[in-house]
């Protein structure tokens, strides 16, 4: 994702876009940018979570599902390259995704599970 500092624009110079809603259109919705590189903050009712959350979710998968400590170490490298934690770039069900992949990549726990601790 971007390694940018996010700087919102003002209320005045949002822009109206398409909303999505657990990845169906509905609608539009003024959305607000980055000043600094143009990226549109997600307008979702599912806001964000940060990274601290899913890595309580994966300390929890450790305990209860047997994943190793290298396992783990992998899974947060690959969460925190893809830049789960960006609240401009991704939604709270664009994370989900992401998290639930790059788990499965590196565990052979299932999606059904993983959701369980969602």
């Amino acid at each position: 994702m971007s390694g940018c500092e996010h700087v919102s624009c003002g209320s005045k110079e949002k822009v109206w876009l398409p909303y999505v809603f657990r990845g169906r259109e509905r609608g539009l919705r003024p959305h607000t940018y980055c000043v600094k590189c143009g990226l549109v903050k997600r307008s979702s009712g599912d806001r964000p979570r940060d990274i601290g959350y899913y890595i309580n979710v994966v300390g929890t998968l450790a305990t209860e599902q047997r994943v190793t400590q290298v396992q783990i170490r992998l899974i947060v490298q690959a969460l925190e390259r893809a830049g789960i934690d960006d609240s401009y770039g991704l939604d709270r069900y664009q994370q989900e995704r992401l998290f639930i992949d790059v788990v499965m990549r590196h565990t052979k726990v299932s999606e059904e599970i993983i959701r369980k601790y969602l």
